[in-house]
């Protein structure tokens, strides 16, 4: 299977959310978190928007070597530790595309939380 940018930033989506240490019930929210990912990319300037997709898809081949399959194909632990190492590379760019998912996906799944509770807290008020 070759790479796939939706199917990644899903995998990249699910895996830091997963890096949080929250409960497994934050992992439900990884399609609304995705989506959010996707959208902020679409928002970006062109020369940013094609770089991040050329480069998502590249990050998503770059297990291809080692574990002979695309990122969002490996398991949960696999794509956790090339997320690690991507973060501690010495390449400048690792560490920003890394740190670009990580910020935005922590942004997104912690609105989406936010959304939760404030709906809840309305409709216990309501009772």
């Amino acid at each position: 299977m070759l790479a796939d940018f939706e199917k990644c930033v899903g995998a990249i989506a699910e895996a830091i959310i997963s890096q949080e240490g929250g409960p497994p019930e934050w992992r439900d929210h990884t399609a609304t978190v995705s989506k959010f990912l996707i959208e902020t990319q679409a928002k970006m300037p062109d020369y940013l928007r094609v770089a991040f997709h050329v480069l998502t898809l590249a990050f998503d081949a770059w297990s291809y070597p080692t574990a002979g399959q695309p990122f969002h194909r490996l398991s949960l632990q696999r794509r956790t530790d090339q997320i690690a190492r991507w973060q501690a590379s010495r390449l400048k760019f690792r560490q920003s595309f890394a740190g670009f998912y990580k910020t935005f996906t922590i942004f997104g799944l912690y609105s989406e939380l936010y959304e939760q509770d404030y709906d809840l807290g309305s409709r216990d008020e309501q009772h």
